[in-house]
């Protein structure tokens, strides 16, 4: 890149600035005035392309995807602790199932559009990557109270009750190595922190 010419613009400056200054103060209030307008008017566009958008969910114009997307946002991914693992594994299938569209999606269409696809996906995988980082915290918790009292009764495995035996039976088993790994494969946690935690 070639050098800029600095004498140009200080002489623009010279010329005109202490007259730019000058209109300024002499019109502080019109500037003050529309520079409030500008900014109610802003508010109100926005204001009124919200509430297109709520009316385009609310007559289901909006594609059934997007709108979950703009549910999980909102407000499932903020009740991910209120939610037992059943609730969870539908979350987790279902954003699976939206990006394994969004992929064939991508296949079937030109190049031109697969920019669009790919940033999809990755928003749908970040949300995955939440779900399933919320249901390995709520499991290690659930292993650890189910460990520590045996007459815990827990809601998080309703339904799950197969699986909450397979836990049991090596809690009970001689062999400890078995519970570090059942523990381990369902919660990604580090061995030595499951060592400490269920020893």
């Amino acid at each position: 890149m070639g050098n800029i010419p600095i004498k140009p613009i200080i002489k623009t400056v010279k010329t005109h600035g202490p007259k730019a200054g000058k209109f300024v103060v002499d019109n502080l209030d019109n500037i003050a005035s529309a520079m409030k307008f500008a900014s109610t008017a802003a508010k109100k566009v926005n204001e009124y392309n919200n509430n297109k958008k709520d009316e385009k969910q609310k007559q289901g114009k909006t594609p059934y995807r997007k709108a979950r997307f703009i549910q999980y946002n909102s407000d499932i991914l903020h009740d991910l602790d209120n939610k037992n693992r059943i609730e969870l594994l539908q979350c987790k299938l279902e954003v699976s199932q939206f990006i394994q569209q969004i992929n064939n999606e991508e296949q079937n269409e030109a190049l031109v559009k697969k920019p669009f696809r790919t940033e999809r996906s990755n928003k749908w995988n970040q949300i995955l990557i939440q779900i399933e980082d919320k249901m390995k915290i709520k499991e290690y918790q659930e292993y650890v109270m189910i460990y520590n009292n045996p007459n815990y009764k827990s809601s998080y495995f309703e339904g799950f009750e197969g699986h909450l035996d397979k836990f049991k039976n090596h809690v009970n088993n001689e062999d400890k190595q078995l519970l570090y790994q059942f523990i381990e494969s369902n919660t990604g946690r580090n061995l030595e922190e499951i060592k400490r935690d269920f020893d």
